[in-house]
């Protein structure tokens, strides 16, 4: 059996005025804070083209190992506030939008033999 995934996507968008901050705040701060959140698998941020995201321009796609992650993160943050306090730093920079929890389940796809 194939392996599913699952992906926390968070939605976002600059501040007007605070393009550089961003940056620098995600290279920074914000990739390693996503990284290190226990049971996440792989990072990958993306810029909405064309104006198709909607009202929020920039997506951040955090690949899960389960959903038991999700409580080790409540579980984590709750112990160590320290860690995720670059988050409030992120209110300056960012209107945070809607999340989602997107997966790709192998079982899922129908393909005729």
């Amino acid at each position: 059996m194939e392996e599913f995934r699952i992906y926390f996507v968070s939605t976002l968008k600059t501040k007007l005025g605070k393009t550089k901050e961003t940056v620098k705040w995600w290279q920074e701060k914000g990739k390693d804070l996503f990284e290190s959140a226990p049971g996440t698998k792989s990072v990958r941020t993306y810029a909405v083209q064309f104006g198709l995201g909607g009202e929020y321009d920039i997506e951040i796609w955090a690949e899960k190992e389960n959903y038991a992650s999700f409580d080790l993160l409540d579980k984590d943050i709750d112990q160590n506030p320290q860690k995720y306090s670059p988050l409030k730093e992120a209110q300056e920079l960012f209107d945070w939008g809607p999340t989602r929890i997107m997966g790709d389940w192998p079982e899922s796809v129908f393909i005729p033999e």
